[in-house]
């Protein structure tokens, strides 16, 4: 049976995609608009494919990511995260630890912070309190595993501003991911 999304589940330095290449170009627009982002948090590591992503834009501002699973399935890209200095903590991104974590690496300067782990509704809610102004906060399985009705709260508290809505869903390249900038 073939896929309906032929362009998603690729490899990328050996590691098996969980997205499709669309959304990269995407973060890096994102990204290339707000030079503020110092800081990179990623929630659901899965195979590494993204943390590496978000590792490179990190090394180009001088920082790195941090990336939270409670699963080890990024083997393959390793010795990547080693030479680009990201961070895996094999923790549930709920637990006391892990905000802790995350909150001294944030340290009040904007971050990407993506929420990708098991429990996006819950990881988008919880954590966007805790980011400073000018972060940018993104969900993947955008219309599958988190619905609008899951953000309303939040986008509303923070006044949170979509950022590029057009790619969030549709398309060949249907990036299931969405961005919001807190002011």
């Amino acid at each position: 049976m073939k896929s309906e999304k032929p362009r998603w589940h690729k490899t990328f330095l050996g590691a098996k995609q969980q997205h499709t290449y669309w959304l990269y170009k995407i973060i890096d627009d994102v990204l290339m608009d707000n030079p503020q982002i110092c800081r990179f948090v990623e929630i659901g590591t899965g195979q590494g494919a993204l943390s590496v992503i978000l590792g490179l834009h990190a090394l180009q501002r001088n920082g790195h990511l941090i990336t939270f699973d409670t699963n080890s399935r990024h083997r393959k890209v390793e010795t990547i995260f080693n030479r680009l200095e990201v961070i895996y903590y094999k923790i549930d991104c709920f637990s006391s630890e892990a905000k802790d974590i995350m909150e001294g690496h944030i340290k009040g300067q904007p971050t990407l912070f993506f929420c990708d782990g098991d429990h996006k509704p819950e990881e988008f809610n919880t954590f966007v309190p805790m980011l400073p102004p000018g972060s940018i906060i993104a969900a993947h399985d955008y219309s599958v595993e988190i619905q609008d009705s899951d953000l309303e709260k939040a986008i509303r508290e923070y006044s949170l501003e979509p950022l590029c809505p057009k790619e969030w869903k549709g398309g060949v390249d249907d990036i299931q991911t969405c961005f919001f900038l807190k002011p």
